[in-house]
């Protein structure tokens, strides 16, 4: 069953656009008026996923890391990214902001308006207010933290709180979803227990990195990311592209956006398909390419080299995993960019990579190969020729390390998560070694964090984050 997203967070007290007031009311319905019964609240909390996914945390981040080649100059404000010149005006850098601030504002506002007799509801808008200060947080560093809605215009105005102060209050939002949402969400596209599990996983496992370096959470994020493995209730299917074209969940998918095809669709198409006369922002690098064991699904199936259109013209190689070739021709044309393929946002490949990282970091590479070795042996196209993606052995701790942080990037590109590792695992220097002397700013501590869009540095009155 697919997800259906409901317009109806409208401006009630307190709907304010990132931390800045919006003047323009959508709605004149009265809170009292509409919160009426379960039903209601219900209808309130499913309006808060219509900013969840999509592309809003990938196209400029993953731009800037090291798995992806140059753009097209015609490419807007990709280029600077790619070239380490984002400003604060960018759409994307202001877009990053807004949109997780609007999930996090409208989460408020609704946690204020349920009763404390229906905890499941409660627990569900406070996953996904986690989920937006998680994302927030990763790229801005220090942030204002608004925990409720704001009232008066005195308010509008926040100072920020520190990366560990909102990490913890991220902990405390995720931990009560994990106690009061359901096994089974009511339906696709909604928080559920294991979705706030394996957020759980991922959150703990970048607390554990830089900045924070709380390496004590390498155990907890191993820990919940087997909790989700040794449920059941989620499987790999051994052909790669089944986790990705499919208009449902796969049996992988512990939680994503999903698409009404009536409604728009997979917004990550538009960024990387390929076809005569279009050009995609995020392409494979070429040492990324050829950084996969032949016989690799990720690459022989996942990045199309030498795509023929039925136009005879030969493509620019492209990443596969949110495109469908059969809308490709030789001009491009609305429908070609617009797929229902979910978005997956958690899925139990992550949890195997959780764990063999943080494993091999609290006890070495023993028993952390079980967890790596599962996700290459669904990589090899030939499951039978085990020279095939083959598996991992006889590494030290320091050798495993590295593979793993190459395995994400294999298994993970285009998800959201690339400029993220990068960045906890203290290598954003990658990206000086692969593009040299094309880019604008040498890579620096500034690099940690994303400039604050100006618009808020204007009407909040906080200070920007270091710039190059």
């Amino acid at each position: 069953m697919k997800m259906r997203y409901f317009s109806i967070l409208l401006v009630f007290a307190g709907l304010f656009h990132g931390c800045s007031l919006e003047e323009e009311p959508r709605t004149f319905i009265s809170p009292n008026a509409f919160f009426t019964d379960e039903a209601s609240y219900d209808a309130a909390v499913v309006g808060i996923y219509s900013n969840v996914g999509g592309a809003w945390e990938l196209t400029m981040t993953e731009m800037f890391s090291d798995i992806y080649d140059v753009p097209d100059e015609s490419a807007e404000q990709a280029l600077p990214a790619y070239q380490n010149n984002t400003q604060p005006f960018f759409y994307n850098v202001r877009g990053l902001w807004s949109t997780g601030y609007t999930i996090a504002k409208n989460a408020n506002f609704v946690i204020s308006k349920i009763p404390d007799d229906y905890p499941r509801l409660i627990a569900e808008a406070r996953f996904l207010r986690a989920y937006a200060y998680f994302y927030l947080v990763q790229f801005y560093g220090d942030l204002p933290l608004r925990k409720t809605p704001v009232e008066d215009y005195a308010e509008v105005q926040l100072a920020k709180s520190s990366e560990q102060e909102i990490y913890d209050f991220i902990l405390e939002d995720l931990l009560y979803a994990e106690s009061n949402l359901p096994d089974q969400a009511p339906l696709e596209g909604r928080a559920h227990k294991g979705a706030a599990t394996a957020l759980l996983a991922k959150v703990y496992l970048t607390m554990a990195g830089n900045p924070l370096n709380r390496t004590e959470y390498f155990a907890t994020a191993r820990d919940k990311a087997l909790a989700v493995i040794n449920s059941g209730r989620y499987s790999l299917p051994e052909t790669y592209a089944d986790v990705f074209h499919t208009t449902n969940y796969s049996p992988e998918v512990i939680w994503g956006k999903v698409y009404d095809p009536q409604k728009g669709g997979n917004s990550i198409t538009g960024v990387t398909m390929t076809s005569a006369g279009y050009k995609p922002i995020l392409l494979p690098a070429p040492w990324f390419i050829n950084s996969f064991s032949a016989g690799d699904q990720r690459t022989e199936w996942g990045i199309n080299e030498g795509y023929v259109d039925p136009g005879g013209n030969v493509l620019k190689t492209f990443f596969q995993k949110f495109v469908n070739n059969a809308n490709i021709d030789a001009d491009l044309s609305v429908s070609a960019m617009i797929t229902s393929y979910p978005v997956p946002i958690l899925r139990l490949a992550e949890m195997y990579l959780i764990a063999a990282e943080a494993e091999n970091e609290v006890n070495g590479p023993a028993q952390a190969y079980s967890y790596i070795n599962k996700i290459r042996w669904r990589a090899r196209t030939d499951k039978n020729d085990p020279a095939s993606v083959p598996d991992l052995a006889n590494l030290t701790k320091e050798q495993f390390r590295e593979a793993v942080y190459l395995e994400r990037k294999h298994e993970l590109h285009l998800e959201g998560s690339t400029w993220m590792d990068l960045k906890r695992t203290n290598n954003l220097q990658r990206i000086q070694e692969i593009r040299g002397n094309t880019l604008v700013h040498p890579i620096g501590v500034y690099n940690q964090r994303w400039p604050i869009p100006d618009t808020e540095i204007t009407n909040n009155n906080i200070e920007q984050n270091p710039l190059p």
